[in-house]
C-alpha cells in the first residue's frame, strides 16, 4: 500500500533541490527589515513607542539597510504631517533621523513650527481685539463669541499656511525621491 503524503511533504520533496542565490537571499534580508519600518513609525504616532525606541530599531538593523529604512520613516512620518498637527513631535523625530541633505527642510519646518506658535497666541490677542471692537459698538456678554471659523481673514492665514506646508512636503518627498529608492 502506498504512503499518503500531505501537501507539506509533497512540495517539500519538489523544492528540495532549489536553494536560494545570495542575491534572492539579499533581496529577502532587506525585504524582511524594511518591512518593519511602517510598524516602527505607526507605534511613534499611536504614542506606544518613544523617539527613543523608535530611533533604537531603527540603529539595530544592520547598516547597510539603514539610510534606507531613514528615508523610509521620514517619508511615512511626512505622510502623517499635517496643519492640524503637532509640529513640535514630528521636529523632535526628524532632527533624530535627519541627514545633513535634510537639514534644510527641518530648518523650514522648525520656522513654520514657531510661526504656527505665534499664530496660535496671535489668535488669543485677535480674538480680544475684535471682543474689544464689538464691546466698544454696545455688543457684549456671555452670549457673544468669536471663533476663528468665522474670521475670514484669519481662515486666510491658515490656509498660506497649510499650503507653506504642503510646499514643503512635496519638495522633501521629492529630494528623499532623487536620493535613492525608498522603501514601500
Amino acid at each position: 500500500m502506498a504512503e499518503i503524503k500531505s501537501t507539506l511533504d509533497i512540495v517539500l520533496e519538489k523544492t528540495k533541490h532549489l536553494v536560494l542565490t545570495p542575491e534572492e537571499r539579499r533581496a529577502m534580508e532587506r525585504r524582511e527589515h524594511l518591512e518593519k519600518v511602517p510598524g516602527m513609525v505607526q507605534r511613534f504616532m499611536d504614542g506606544t513607542w518613544t523617539l527613543d525606541q523608535m530611533v533604537e530599531s531603527w540603529k539595530n538593523m544592520p547598516e547597510q539597510y539603514q539610510e534606507e529604512a531613514r528615508r523610509s520613516m521620514i517619508q511615512r512620518l511626512l505622510g502623517f504631517l499635517n496643519e492640524e498637527a503637532s509640529l513640535e513631535k514630528f521636529l523632535s523625530a526628524f532632527h533624530a533621523l535627519a541627514s545633513a541633505a535634510d537639514a534644510p527642510f527641518v530648518d523650514r519646518l522648525a520656522r513654520l513650527a514657531a510661526e504656527n506658535a505665534d499664530a496660535d497666541r496671535s489668535w488669543d490677542t485677535r480674538r480680544h481685539r475684535l471682543l474689544a471692537q464689538l464691546a466698544e459698538k454696545g455688543v457684549r456678554g456671555d452670549a457673544v463669541h468669536v471663533t476663528p471659523a468665522l474670521d475670514l481673514q484669519w481662515q486666510e492665514s491658515l490656509h498660506a499656511a497649510a499650503h507653506t506646508l504642503q510646499t514643503l512636503k512635496a519638495q522633501w518627498l521629492a529630494a528623499l525621491a532623487e536620493t535613492g529608492p525608498v522603501a514601500p
